[in-house]
């Protein structure tokens, strides 16, 4: 009788033929993970950075007339355009009026950026108009952020421009020895302010 059966010889090629495929299938697997990782981390740096670019849009755009300084000092003059200031934190606050006279920041301090109302809203303002507080999740970072105004001509509104850098929170950084590993996106956004009459 005929015993069935593999020899000591074909599984040592397939031992060997399944030693040479695993590191294969193995690295390639770790690829596709890490590009799904890369995928996953844009996908909520895109989300993210969306979502502050059109909120803050909207309510610079639906609330505010006018940008002032700490000082009280209208910051967008006439054919002139400032920079307050580039890429640098924390940022000095900047201030914008509202139609009832109250004033409202956007406030940045790596790697955090924050809009907030100054002080209670002035009479005969019925409440806040907008959620105030962080903008950006513990997820990602606002790297650089800056703000600047033009203005046409002293009849015309006011013109701001943001812009922001936004990327993946990795290790409480932006920065890695791998430049593959950063996920970032710039966002710019021009709002032109609203024209309220002042009392």
């Amino acid at each position: 009788m005929i015993k069935k059966g593999f020899t000591f010889v074909e599984t040592l090629v397939v031992i060997s033929i399944f030693s040479l495929i695993l590191p294969i299938i193995l690295s390639i697997l770790f690829i596709i993970l890490q590009q799904q990782l890369r995928i996953n981390s844009l996908t909520e740096v895109k989300r993210q950075g969306d979502f502050i670019a059109d909120y803050l849009q909207n309510t610079i755009s639906d609330n505010a007339y006018t940008i002032y300084d700490t000082n009280g000092t209208e910051i967008c003059e006439v054919n002139s355009i400032d920079s307050y200031p580039h890429f640098s934190s924390p940022m000095p606050s900047i201030l914008f009026r509202d139609k009832f006279n109250s004033e409202f920041s956007i406030n940045y301090s790596a790697p955090n950026l924050s809009i907030d109302y100054s002080s209670p809203p002035v009479a005969p303002a019925p409440t806040l108009a907008f959620a105030q507080g962080q903008l950006n999740s513990p997820k990602v970072i606002i790297d650089t952020f800056s703000i600047s105004c033009n203005r046409q001509s002293s009849f015309s509104a006011p013109l701001v421009s943001l812009n922001f850098r936004i990327c993946y929170n990795i290790s409480g950084s932006c920065s890695f020895s791998d430049p593959q590993k950063v996920v970032s996106l710039d966002y710019q956004t021009n709002i032109k302010l609203r024209s309220f009459p002042t009392e």
